[in-house]
């Protein structure tokens, strides 16, 4: 591919500019530098054809030029004047040696100028001196010699696009003669066009095409390495190939260790690891013992304990004495029975005597034996009661004031009982009669009201406070603690969940709308408020306002969605809330007490 020098003169013809004059003599020698191989726009690396076309102009007084030597510069500094020679522009063009030279002069050319950038200008000089006629144009010329150099840098001058070149006849060096005594100055300069230095990005390669000197930029290939800048262990950055480093390219994904004791979070950020910590004490889980009489609950340790509430035990004793009481009445009757019987007799005289009447008494006793048999039964019950509790079970009470509101308003107070007279764990039954109570949260100024007086779950916990030991296992939440709380008083938990549905009123004299709630309380010892020891205790609030049949079924999966069940912490894996209310508690008291329970659930 052919080159085309730029020219920096506007003159037609470049060499013979100054030729020597002696009255009316001249001696114009020409020369043109084309470039005839290599890229269009040049790279670091490339090598570029030079071709040196030798000619002549007007030779008055004369009729031929003798060329005893040609001298060609590597690179010049545009910032300087272009001649011969001219200032050096640094390492950036190599001569690639005399082996390279090619020529149509029926002459050979030599230098003796190494392979190399130094010296930055080439003197080449003819086997004999070569005779140029006057009047030959350089178009075709006398004759041409041809040469490889190689771009090894870009320019460092004014003109960065560019590497300017001069070639030419030094005069006081007698490089080229005239047959009328006048020796020729005459010198070209052209430029080797470069490709710019396109902009480098990441993600992107950006490349010279070489034929138009414009840069195209294509994107890296997915998954190219980039600058990881996010901080997140758990995310590894990656050109997406479109040109863009997404800090998220590659995210670490938690797989769930399926023990719903522990939560699943995601990947920590600053380890970059899979945690999965328990879940705080009496979180709901699978109750599978088929006992009627207990409740399952994690222990906080991250198991599932079937018996971590147990229901009242009833004993009854029934004792039946049987007494058998026997009388006996003996009866005696005696009759007596006379009889008289007379006996006649006829007497001869050969007979006895006349005997007199005899009479018999015959006398009967009868005896009569009554037995009566009495039977008594006594029949008593005897009822022992056994009462077993697990921890878990508990009732808050107390209010307070928030600032921290969203939509914002000026602040809100709430406050109430719940869990009280009745007050069962539940991981979700809707508007369950096991849970009882009233709760109210009021914005201020004009922002709402919620009256909760219906509620779906209701589940207690014992949380671990910052840089204070877990708390142990047992009946009460960190006995002894009265920083992490609850106490005083003594209770199994310092962390309470409770939802619900309830009218929510968003103004004076506006109709009451439907809305579920969650409430998250943590009681953190006493006093309550900004005047106790940190950490304060917490109460958040949160309300969706619902649509429709609150127990359709978009509302009862939201409902379960938001249900202590579902997560006694407040994270949640639910619709973003329309109204999110709390954080810490500087102003009121909110208080953890022991279940009551002294009913049954309805």
């Amino acid at each position: 591919m052919r080159l085309v020098a730029r020219l920096l003169s506007a003159t037609a013809i470049l060499a013979g500019l100054a030729p020597a004059v002696a009255g009316a003599a001249t001696c114009n020698g020409l020369i043109t530098i084309d470039y005839v191989g290599g890229p269009a726009f040049a790279l670091p690396g490339d090598t570029v054809r030079v071709r040196l076309t030798l000619g002549t102009g007007s030779i008055q007084d004369g009729t031929l030029l003798t060329l005893d030597r040609l001298r060609f510069d590597l690179d010049c500094n545009s910032d300087s004047t272009l001649g011969i020679p001219c200032v050096d522009d640094g390492a950036t063009v190599e001569y690639e040696g005399d082996t390279t030279i090619t020529t149509t002069c029926r002459i050979t050319w030599s230098s003796g100028h190494a392979v190399g950038t130094s010296p930055n200008e080439i003197v080449f000089t003819p086997s004999s001196p070569l005779e140029i006629p006057a009047d030959t144009p350089v178009d075709p010329g006398f004759c041409n010699l041809e040469f490889d150099i190689k771009v090894l840098g870009m320019s460092t001058d004014g003109t960065p696009d560019q590497i300017e070149e001069t070639t030419g006849y030094l005069a006081t060096a007698d490089d080229a003669s005239c047959d009328n005594g006048l020796t020729s100055s005459g010198q070209q300069a052209a430029s080797i066009p470069l490709c710019p230095t396109c902009p480098i990005a990441e993600c992107v390669d950006s490349t010279c095409n070489q034929d138009t000197g414009a840069c195209t930029s294509t994107p890296k290939p997915d998954s190219t390495p980039c600058a990881d800048t996010d901080g997140n262990a758990c995310t590894t950055a990656g050109c997406d190939g479109h040109g863009v480093c997404n800090q998220n390219h590659q995210v670490e994904t938690c797989t769930p260790d399926t023990n719903e004791c522990t939560d699943d979070p995601p990947c920590n950020p600053h380890t970059g690891m899979c945690d999965h910590p328990p879940k705080p004490s009496s979180t709901p889980c699978t109750d599978t013992d088929g006992s009627s009489c207990t409740t399952a609950g994690c222990d906080g340790q991250g198991v599932c304990n079937q018996a971590h509430l147990m229901c009242s035990t009833t004993t009854t004793i029934t004792t039946t004495t049987t007494t058998v009481t026997t009388s006996t009445t003996v009866t005696t009757t005696t009759s007596s029975t006379s009889t008289t019987e007379t006996t006649s007799t006829t007497v001869t005289p050969t007979t006895m005597p006349e005997m007199p009447p005899t009479t018999t008494t015959t006398s009967t006793t009868v005896t009569t034996v009554t037995t009566t048999t009495t039977v008594t039964t006594v029949t008593s019950t005897t009822t022992s009661t056994t009462t077993t509790t697990a921890p878990g079970g508990c009732r808050v009470t107390g209010g307070g004031r928030i600032d921290t509101t969203s939509p914002p308003v000026d602040y809100a107070t709430h406050g109430g009982q719940v869990g009280a007279p009745v007050g069962f764990v539940t991981a979700f039954s809707p508007a369950t009669p096991c849970i009882q109570g009233s709760w109210e949260h009021v914005r201020h100024d004009k922002g709402g009201t919620l009256h909760a007086k219906s509620f779906d779950s209701l589940v207690c916990g014992c949380l671990p406070c910052a840089g204070r030991p877990d708390p142990p296992a047992g009946s009460l939440c960190n006995p002894g603690d009265r920083i992490c709380g609850p106490e005083p008083p003594r209770a199994p938990a310092n962390k309470i969940c409770f939802t619900g549905v309830g009218p929510f009123t968003p103004t004076n004299g506006k109709k009451d709308l439907n809305a579920a709630f969650r409430v998250d309380v943590e009681d953190h010892g006493e006093p309550g408020g900004d005047s106790g020891p940190a950490p304060p205790d917490r109460y958040r609030m949160r309300i969706w306002i619902l649509s429709g049949d609150p127990d359709g079924a978009d509302n009862l999966a939201l409902r379960q969605s938001i249900s202590c069940g579902a997560s006694l912490s407040e994270q949640l894996a639910a619709a973003a809330p329309d109204i999110d209310d709390g954080g810490d508690t500087p102003h009121g008291n909110l208080q953890i007490h022991p279940e009551i329970n002294h009913q049954t659930c309805p």
